[in-house]
């Protein structure tokens, strides 16, 4: 290797070795911060998914005037598969995709004439996504 003279310019190898390696860490880093963000902007949409019906399976029950809160088993399972109950031509709402199954618990307090209503959404079959629950006191029986 010579060294350039005074009216040569240019880059060396190192150089241009050193600044593409320079350029791919600074663009890795971009595309992770955006990928990152992609995928916190979608992990943000199934959880206000998940909310939301939660909160309309709530309202499905109290539609029914929470008739099915004496029922047993006082827990049951939804599936994307199953087929939803109907309550005067309303169907109960059927699970967001990319869910596995929901279980809705009711458990009557002691002492009280209260009961919680428990909604659980799972992703996978063992991981809970998102609970909601409420308690009831003014319920009929079926």
């Amino acid at each position: 290797m010579r060294r350039p003279r005074g009216g040569e310019g240019g880059f060396t190898i190192v150089e241009a070795v050193v600044a593409t390696a320079l350029l791919g860490v600074i663009a890795m880093t971009v595309l992770g911060g955006l990928l990152f963000g992609m995928t916190q902007a979608h992990s943000g949409l199934n959880r206000a998914a998940a909310a939301a019906w939660a909160q309309t399976e709530l309202d499905y029950l109290r539609l029914q005037g929470y008739g099915g809160l004496g029922a047993n088993p006082p827990t049951w399972t939804l599936t994307p598969t199953s087929v939803p109950k109907t309550f005067a031509n309303i169907a109960e709402p059927s699970i967001p995709a990319g869910f596995d199954h929901a279980v809705i618990t009711i458990q009557t307090l002691p002492g009280l004439p209260v009961k919680q209503v428990t909604v659980t959404l799972y992703q996978t079959p063992s991981s809970v996504y998102a609970t909601l629950a409420m308690y009831v006191s003014n319920y009929t029986h079926p």
